[in-house]
C-alpha cells in the first residue's frame, strides 16, 4: 500500500501584516488562496515582530521571526527555515522579503515569485540607505522568476530603471460586497460638518502636507478626517495647528474599520508622491465617493482616467475623478473647491461606480495562482469545485511587459 504524496509547499512571505496597502493586499490572497490550500501546504513567514492589523487564517502555517527590520537579520533567520520547507514557490510581497526571497530561491532551487507593490525609483530616498537599496533592487530584481505589480507604471519603472524583466501586471483586488457589508456598520464619531477623507500611513511618502496646506487654501470650509496613524502624526498635527484648522482637521489614527466613515464623506483625496495601486481610492469609490489623487506615479492615472502615461500641469478632469499634478498645492486647492461643489460630486459619484467595476477580487486570485502554478510547471485548472489534480506540465506564459 503506497502512502499518500505529500502536497507540495508553497510559502507567502512578508516583512509583518501591520496596517498598510501591500499588507491588506497579502491578506486578502491569504485569505481567498484557502481553495489552493487543498493543493499545497501553505505557510506565511512574517520577518518582524509588530502588532498584525489584519486577522490570519486558521488553516495557514504561520512563522513569526523577529528581524527586527534589518536585511541581513531576516536573511539569517529565513534562510534556513526556507532551506527546511523547501517550498516549490516563495511569494513575497515588499523589498526586504523580496531580496529574501530571490537569495533563497537561487540558493535552495525554489521559485520566487515576487510583487513589488511601489515605484521604487520613487520609493527609495536619496540617502545612503536608499542608495543602497536601489543598488540591491537592480542586482537582485532581474533573478527573480516573476515579478508582480499592481499597475503598468510599476512595471515600467522597474523595467527602464532596474533592469527587471518578466513582469505581470495584476491590479490589486476589490471585494465590492464586503466593502458594502462593512460600510453599513455603524460609524465613530464624525464631524456634524461636511467632510473630506483620507486615508494611509502618515510618512512622508503619502504627503498628508500637501493636503494640509491646500485645505487651507481652498474656499471651503469642509472638515477633513485623516485615517491612518505614523511617524509623522505630531508634525502634521503642528502643521494643522499654524494653518489654523486645529478645529476641522480629525487625526483618527489606525481605525480597524474605516469605511462607514469613509462613505459618509462629500470626497476622498490621496495626496501621495508615489503609489503602486492607491488601494484606498478604489475602495472610496467602490462606496461610491468622489475622488480626487495626485497624478504620481503609478497607479492614479490608469485607475482614474484609463491612462498609464497621462502627463499635466493643472487640475485634470478624468474620467473617474480629478487629478492634480503632485506636490502642487494650488492645483489640489482647485480641486478641493470643484468637488465641493453640487454638481461635480453628483457627476463623480456616478463615474466613480462605473470605473471602478474594473476590479475584481475573484480574477485577481485566480491570475496570481496562475502566474505561480505557470512558473513551477503546475496545471493551471481554475479552482472552482475543489483543485484540479496535480498534473505535470507548462501552462500559457503569461505576457511580459513590452
Amino acid at each position: 500500500m503506497t502512502s499518500p504524496r505529500a502536497k507540495p509547499v508553497a510559502v507567502f512571505l512578508i516583512n509583518s501584516l501591520t496596517g498598510g496597502g501591500a499588507e491588506r493586499v497579502m491578506s486578502t490572497l491569504l485569505y481567498g488562496s484557502q481553495p489552493w490550500s487543498e493543493r499545497y501546504d501553505l505557510h506565511l513567514i512574517l520577518l518582524d515582530r509588530e502588532p498584525g492589523a489584519y486577522p490570519l487564517p486558521g488553516w495557514l502555517t504561520v512563522h513569526r521571526l523577529d528581524s527586527r527590520f534589518s536585511l541581513l537579520r531576516s536573511l539569517r533567520l529565513a534562510l534556513p527555515l526556507l532551506r527546511r520547507l523547501k517550498p516549490v514557490a516563495c511569494i513575497s510581497f515588499l523589498s526586504r522579503s523580496n531580496l529574501v526571497a530571490i537569495a533563497a530561491a537561487r540558493l535552495f532551487g525554489f521559485k520566487a515569485i515576487i510583487s513589488e507593490r511601489v515605484s521604487p525609483s520613487s520609493h527609495h530616498r536619496h540617502t545612503l540607505g536608499g542608495r543602497v537599496a536601489r543598488l540591491a533592487t537592480r542586482l537582485a530584481y532581474p533573478r527573480a522568476d516573476r515579478i508582480v505589480c499592481p499597475s503598468a507604471g510599476v512595471a515600467h519603472d522597474l523595467e527602464r530603471n532596474f533592469a527587471a524583466q518578466k513582469m505581470t501586471v495584476i491590479a490589486n483586488p476589490l471585494d465590492a460586497a464586503m466593502l458594502a457589508e462593512r460600510a453599513a456598520r455603524p460609524a465613530d464619531a464624525t464631524p456634524d460638518k461636511p467632510f473630506i477623507a483620507a486615508m494611509g500611513r502618515l510618512v512622508e511618502n503619502k504627503n498628508v502636507s500637501l493636503l494640509l496646506a491646500a485645505l487651507a487654501a481652498a474656499r471651503c470650509d469642509h472638515h477633513l478626517v485623516l485615517l491612518g496613524d505614523g511617524p509623522l502624526r505630531q508634525q502634521l498635527e503642528a502643521q494643522a495647528a499654524q494653518l489654523g484648522l486645529a478645529d476641522r482637521v480629525h487625526f483618527l489614527g489606525f481605525v480597524e474599520n474605516p469605511f462607514p466613515l469613509i462613505a459618509t464623506a462629500r470626497f476622498f483625496v490621496s495626496s501621495s508622491n508615489a503609489e503602486g495601486f492607491p488601494n484606498a481610492l478604489v475602495e472610496a469609490m467602490a462606496l461610491g465617493v468622489p475622488v480626487i489623487a495626485t497624478n504620481c506615479r503609478s497607479g492614479p492615472s490608469e485607475i482614474l482616467d484609463e491612462d498609464e502615461t497621462l502627463e499635466i500641469d493643472a487640475l485634470h478632469h478624468g474620467r473617474y475623478g480629478l487629478l492634480v499634478p503632485p506636490g502642487d498645492a494650488a492645483a489640489l486647492a482647485m480641486a478641493i473647491e470643484t468637488m465641493a461643489g453640487d454638481a461635480a460630486q453628483i457627476h463623480y459619484r456616478k463615474a466613480a461606480l462605473q470605473g471602478v467595476q474594473r476590479f475584481d477580487r475573484a480574477s485577481f486570485l485566480q491570475r496570481f495562482w496562475q502566474v505561480v502554478e505557470s512558473e513551477i510547471h503546475i496545471s493551471t485548472a481554475p479552482v472552482g469545485n475543489g483543485p484540479a489534480p496535480l498534473v505535470s506540465g507548462t501552462s500559457a506564459n503569461l505576457p511580459n511587459i513590452p
